[in-house]
């Protein structure tokens, strides 16, 4: 059977149907898994490319995710991808170009990029909630970087879920930091852009303290070094993560044990560097922000526990925070 979608811009080809898989070995302490996975579709002939689609779920219990498992069909092709979790059903159907009704869900459950380790899994004591009193709709994002542009490029990547209703000591709730307004000029060596959630948006956002577990600092080619520092009482600076020789094709996860601590009222900083001038990186035009590889982005995913509802984005745009605090 072919399917085909029409979107605002281009053609999706569905070759076949996939639909979530779950299996279940006992009933009364399920240790199981649930399939988000795109069907066989052709990828239209331009470079960037976000797939989305949406999954219903059984919510007749709750159960926390224990392991994120990427299922990639081309590996060629696929940049990262991003589980959320919707509050709200998506009329659209099947797999479509990413709008802004998909941005709504804005609570990201899991991040994988090209490099990471096969298998993603959360803290001992610690799961990704999901069923009932939690997220019945579940979103994929899958970024496919169709180099030189390509006709005939086929995909149906996903990601597998490791479930358990045998539910852990704390949910894991994840947040994204990091800087919208990136302008970096041809020729430069050293650009420094930075991101934060500064005191006022932890004192308005965080009703008790967090503790990170695991970090990933995101940048795309012109990005060199980065670092996550927490600011102490307005004087005293930590580095939670740093990557002094920064390779976008082989990101690290840098995994904090003992997890560390953040209050409320304490900031949390992003810092970016660049270089648009070396062998290999040099440009004669400026790089903007961007979801594309050849533009730039500056974000730090984190980990953390236990889940703070709405903490999920505290990103800034120039000096605005974006999440109106």
């Amino acid at each position: 059977m072919i399917v085909c979608f029409l979107l605002t811009s281009f053609i999706f080809t569905v070759f076949g149907h996939n639909e979530i898989n779950s299996t279940s070995n006992d009933e009364s302490n399920t240790t199981d898994h649930i399939v988000l996975q795109i069907p066989l579709i052709q990828i239209p002939a331009q470079e960037t490319v976000y797939v989305c689609q949406q999954f219903e779920i059984n919510d007749t219990r709750p159960y926390h995710v224990t392991k994120f498992e990427p299922i990639l069909n081309n590996t060629n092709l696929v940049h990262h991808m991003l589980v959320f979790g919707c509050d709200f059903k998506i009329d659209e159907k099947g797999p479509h170009q990413c709008n802004n009704m998909d941005y709504k869900c804005r609570t990201w459950l899991v991040k994988w990029d090209i490099g990471m380790p096969d298998i993603l899994t959360m803290p001992k004591h610690t799961g990704v909630r999901i069923g009932k009193e939690s997220f019945k709709y579940l979103l994929l994002q899958v970024h496919m970087n169709n180099k030189g542009a390509k006709d005939n490029i086929v995909d149906s990547s996903g990601m597998k879920l490791h479930i358990t209703d045998n539910l852990r000591e704390h949910d894991i709730g994840n947040v994204q930091i990091g800087q919208n307004n990136i302008d970096i000029n041809g020729g430069r060596s050293d650009v420094l852009i930075t991101g934060k959630c500064n005191s006022r948006c932890t004192s308005l956002m965080l009703p008790r303290p967090i503790y990170i577990t695991d970090i990933y600092l995101h940048m795309h080619k012109l990005g060199k070094s980065a670092s996550l520092d927490i600011i102490r009482d307005r004087e005293v600076r930590e580095t939670f993560a740093t990557e002094t020789n920064y390779n976008y094709t082989r990101p690290m996860w840098h995994t904090l044990d003992p997890p560390q601590v953040v209050y409320p009222g304490q900031e949390i900083m992003m810092k970016c560097w660049y270089d648009s001038a070396s062998t290999g990186r040099a440009r004669n035009v400026t790089t903007n922000f961007g979801q594309g590889t050849e533009a730039e982005m500056c974000y730090a995913f984190i980990r953390y526990y236990p889940r703070v509802l709405g903490f999920d984005q505290c990103l800034q745009s120039g000096e605005d925070n974006l999440s109106g605090c």
